[in-house]
């Protein structure tokens, strides 16, 4: 387990740095942490294959994904490796106490 870093010794470590080195690590910061937060709401399907992510937007803390789907159905017109997918619809995601939650939103796009 990794062990946590002490946050007063980093700040006093930033402190001792000029202001070049401040800006140049700022943006390496910002781009951390844009990381960070599009790791936190991306979601993971295990139904390899059912979708496919068309076009994605970040409103906020949630991730919406325009997505191409193949809902399961025998017969369907989307069933089997080279079936034809529906769509694309909206969905949104988020996280919520530690889970990844996501909500259907719709053939356009509104902010949920």
């Amino acid at each position: 387990m990794a062990r946590q870093p002490d946050l007063n010794k980093l700040r006093t470590a930033f402190y001792r740095l000029n202001l070049e080195q401040a800006k140049q690590l700022y943006g390496e910061l910002g781009a951390i942490v844009q990381e960070l937060e599009q790791q936190s709401v991306s979601p993971s399907f295990s139904r390899a294959g059912s979708r496919e992510v068309v076009e994605t937007a970040r409103l906020g803390d949630r991730l919406y994904q325009r997505e191409l789907v193949r809902c399961g159905k025998v017969g369907c017109k989307c069933e089997g490796k080279n079936g034809e997918l529906h769509g694309p619809y909206w969905y949104a995601y988020w996280r919520e106490n530690g889970r990844l939650r996501s909500r259907y939103v719709g053939k356009r796009l509104r902010q949920i």
